[in-house]
């Protein structure tokens, strides 16, 4: 013993409240490591705790104040402070799906991962809430899987695409275990320095730093409940709890041995060391056991227990196993837990390891009686020394106090947490682009690019993973999204001259024809996404009749000089127009008036005259089930057959309909000879 040179001030005392027992340990820090002056142990009369829950605090406070009582007995001062810690019991944990769209011509970059990653912490926390009241703090969560697009992916960053996806585990704290537990400490005149979780003391204790690199996973197998730690990258990426530990054991031989819990409690520690046990049952009946049929009447116990466990460990760890685990607690000599449990994890049994105080590194005890009970308790002095501070830090967030959970190393992302922000305040999203088709090329006008949030700590420029300390101040100048994109077709037309000429003495222009989605509009026309537009600048007289004065019974002519439709019109030209003679209109259907005889003789004309054409490079097509020869070109498109019907662009009467042999047809398509042409307006 060290006590009677120790100074009341330099102790450091620790207690764990378990579900059966109290253990309250006072060491000091000599050579950069703990050493126990003085234990304490006691159970509790009753059982004021249930599965970690402290049901009675006037029980529970019996119970801590017997083991002080003892401690400052023995040390000959008082005790005012002591380190504890919350029960894995109390930590809610839930698994959801986020989602955000994304600019799909953007790179996927961290702090947009973070983003996802915050927006699938706050969907967490809203379910939790559902079922709990008051105030919640985030202590830990991990990355199941990510999706792009809807498909499983391991890492996000750098692919680009539309739709990102995380699939998260989140564990939270509510602070009204905080209140409960501080209810305890202060009837019995101690005041909290510091409070962790079981499960970080449990790992702080059992699984030295370095090894922290691996993938390990630590359970504290208590009475009433089993924490669950996993480690992972140097720091603890996940918890959680199963609500069943070594008290189901100890109640399924009391029901099969006829005993109280307490007798059966018995039997089970005794059966560790002997082949058989004798014992009294409630009858008043002398019994003995064997060690086979205590092995029988736990098995399907310990093999659900197991069960439970393992499971939770894989959906903790991402849907796969841990390199190894490791075990503390009362529970953890549990007969056949440790076969049961490499059998549902699915690793070889000596990946399996049962961890005791002598395994504590940077513990020097008086005596290791306690064994793998006796380590949460080390581990909650061990964080406490570390100095994490009390059981909250504050910083300043935009001027406001934030208060974070200080059980480890925090980051601006978990004061954006804690504060409630909307993670999509802090990505920047591009504006929308609009994808179109002009003249039948893909076009595409680009949004504006958006401004990431800027964020500050202590006027220094940091990130979401920037680690924070007690008082740091921080300043988020939050994102501005990018304008959505803006086009008219006036961006897309290089030249919009028109040609000035003379018609019959008057002057006269030509200019561009702007046809939207098969509606005529005009230059100043919005673009909007998935538009098909096409522009007409009419340069022939064949276009002219065609899109201009729609009428293709007119002819024209210079100096009296009759032009063809491939005439190019030229600026300054002095134009002249004559109605067409009927006896010339060969290729328009024959007057009515005229009698049959005449009919006949005429299209037994017209249809030798076709074929005189075809065999020229002239085509022949039908267009609203009339005959149509187009002549003059090498190649016909469809917007040429306007230079042959009577059909009126320049006056909209609706949205035009133009197909090609039965199909959906654009101004640019190829035509054939014996195609079948419909242009209509609906």
């Amino acid at each position: 013993m060290m006590s009677g040179n120790i100074n009341s001030d330099e102790a450091l005392f620790s207690l764990d409240i378990g579900t059966r027992t109290v253990i309250g340990t006072v060491g000091v820090v000599r050579d950069k490591k703990f050493h126990v002056i003085s234990e304490k142990f006691t159970e509790h009369e009753e059982r004021a705790m249930i599965d970690g829950q402290i049901h009675d605090i006037s029980l529970v406070a019996r119970a801590v104040n017997k083991v002080k009582s003892e401690l400052e007995e023995e040390l000959g001062f008082k005790l005012e402070k002591v380190a504890i810690a919350a029960a894995g019991r109390f930590l809610r944990t839930t698994t959801v799906k986020s989602e955000i769209n994304i600019d799909d011509d953007k790179e996927i970059d961290k702090e947009l991962i973070r983003s996802l990653e915050l927006t699938a912490v706050k969907v967490a926390e809203e379910e939790v809430n559902k079922n709990t009241v008051g105030k919640l703090y985030c202590v830990g969560y991990s990355v199941k899987n990510y999706f792009l697009n809807g498909y499983a992916i391991s890492n996000l960053l750098a692919h680009k695409g539309q739709n990102i996806t995380a699939e998260v585990i989140a564990t939270f704290l509510p602070r009204s275990v905080v209140d409960s537990l501080y209810a305890v400490t202060k009837k019995v005149g101690l005041s909290v320095t510091n409070l962790t979780l079981e499960p970080i003391a449990a790992m702080e204790a059992a699984i030295p730093q370095n090894l922290r690199l691996l993938n390990l996973a630590l359970v504290d197998i208590g009475a009433g409940t089993s924490d669950i730690a996993i480690s992972s990258n140097e720091t603890i990426s996940a918890y959680g709890m199963v609500a069943m530990a070594g008290d189901k054991v100890t109640e399924a031989i009391a029901r099969a041995c006829l005993v109280d819990f307490n007798g059966a409690e018995k039997i089970k520690k005794q059966m560790d060391s002997k082949k058989e046990v004798d014992f009294v049952d409630v009858l008043g009946i002398e019994n003995t056991v064997s060690y086979d049929e205590i092995i029988k009447i736990i098995k399907p116990v310990v093999e659900k227990l197991s069960e439970e466990i393992a499971n939770k460990i894989i959906e903790l760890n991402g849907s796969k196993a841990p390199n190894a685990v490791f075990l503390v607690g009362g529970g953890a000599h549990t007969l056949l837990l440790k076969d049961l449990l490499a059998e549902k994890i699915n690793i070889p049994e000596k990946r399996i390891a049962i961890k005791g105080r002598e395994s504590v590194t940077d513990c020097v005890c008086i005596d290791n009686n306690l064994g793998s009970t006796g380590v949460t308790v080390l581990g909650i002095a061990l964080v406490a020394i570390k100095k994490y501070g009390g059981d909250f830090i504050d910083v300043f967030l935009n001027s406001s106090v934030v208060s974070l959970f200080n059980s480890k190393k925090n980051t601006v992302m978990d004061v954006i947490m804690q504060a409630g922000i909307n993670p999509k305040v802090l990505i920047g999203r591009n504006g929308n682009n609009i994808r179109f088709k002009l003249n039948g090329s893909k076009r595409v006008s680009f949004g504006k690019i958006g401004k990431s949030a800027i964020i500050k700590i202590n006027g220094l420029l940091g990130s979401m993973e920037s680690d924070i300390r007690e008082n740091d101040k921080i300043e988020i100048e939050f994102s501005q999204n990018g304008e959505n994109a803006k086009a008219v077709i006036k961006d897309y037309v290089k030249d919009v001259n028109s040609i000035g000429f003379y018609l019959n003495g008057e002057i006269q222009n030509l200019e561009p024809i702007f046809i939207a989605n098969g509606e005529k509009t005009d230059i100043n026309y919005e673009i909007l996404d998935g538009d098909d537009i096409n522009t007409i600048f009419s340069q022939t007289i064949g276009q002219y009749k065609r899109y201009v004065n729609n009428n293709i019974n007119v002819e024209y002519y210079i100096n009296d000089e009759k032009l063809s439709d491939d005439y190019i019109i030229k600026e300054g030209d002095k134009i002249q127009s004559k109605e067409k003679l009927n006896e010339n209109m060969n290729v328009k259907t024959i007057d009515n008036e005229k009698n049959t005889s005449i009919e006949n003789k005429n299209e037994i004309s017209s249809e030798v005259l076709n074929e005189e054409k075809v065999k020229y490079g002239a085509i022949e097509v039908v267009v609203n089930d009339k005959k149509i020869i187009l002549e003059g070109k090498k190649e016909y498109v469809f917007v040429d057959i306007f230079n042959y019907i009577n059909f009126d662009l320049t006056t909209l009467k609706g949205r035009i309909v133009l197909k090609l042999n039965g199909e959906k047809a654009g101004y640019n398509n190829i035509l054939k000879n014996g195609d079948i042409i419909e242009a209509r307006w609906e």
